[in-house]
């Protein structure tokens, strides 16, 4: 027999089982978004003729590497990391993300009004609407994302560095991917042992 006290204590799980998926749904959308915004670039750097085009060109081609790097990481299964390194590596991958996303925006929009290293958009094509929304869409899932996923970030890391920082003397335990290993560094009033 369930007990009512037992059934009162499990009701405030569901708000935030529904965050946690709305925050996953956004990070699978935003992923797709900034994914597709790689591929807008790649198709303009290879087809359009982008990659003789100097600075531009390697900016787009930049973007497309980028976006797939960081679109890749928001896939990826980081989470069996542990969730704090997991969520860690996710935030940073959305905030690139976003990043990127509002670089190109912001470049697409100067581009059609004045020169931007030497190259100036002429008129609204398909690519360049495409990657307008693309941009924004990336930047809404993954700032709602982020609204998810950051405080659990942040109190991550307050409880690893016992809410003081790096000042206390407590030690901090830092977790950073090295050229695919995990290196685990341990800081004790500003020396490193």
């Amino acid at each position: 027999m369930v007990s009512i006290e037992g059934a009162v204590r499990a009701l405030p799980a569901r708000p935030r089982l529904r965050g946690y998926v709305a925050g996953e749904i956004a990070r699978y959308l935003g992923a797709v978004s900034i994914l597709l915004v790689g591929a807008v670039h790649a198709q303009q750097y290879y087809d359009a003729y982008f990659s003789i085009v100097p600075t531009i060109g390697t900016l787009f081609l930049l973007s497309f590497i980028g976006a797939g790097v960081v679109g890749v990481v928001l896939f990826a299964p980081v989470r069996r990391l542990g969730r704090g390194v997991g969520d860690l590596i996710l935030a940073l991958a959305a905030l690139g993300a976003i990043g990127i996303a509002l670089g190109t925006f912001v470049s697409l929009l100067v581009s059609e009004y004045t020169p931007l290293f030497g190259f100036m958009e002429s008129g609204y094509r398909l690519a360049v609407v495409l990657t307008l929304v693309f941009d924004g869409l990336t930047t809404v899932f993954l700032g709602c994302f982020l609204l998810v996923v950051g405080p659990h970030v942040f109190h991550a890391i307050k409880s690893q560095s016992g809410g003081e920082g790096y000042a206390s003397g407590r030690g901090v335990s830092l977790v950073a991917a090295v050229h695919g290993r995990t290196v685990v560094e341990t800081a004790r009033r500003g020396t490193r042992k």
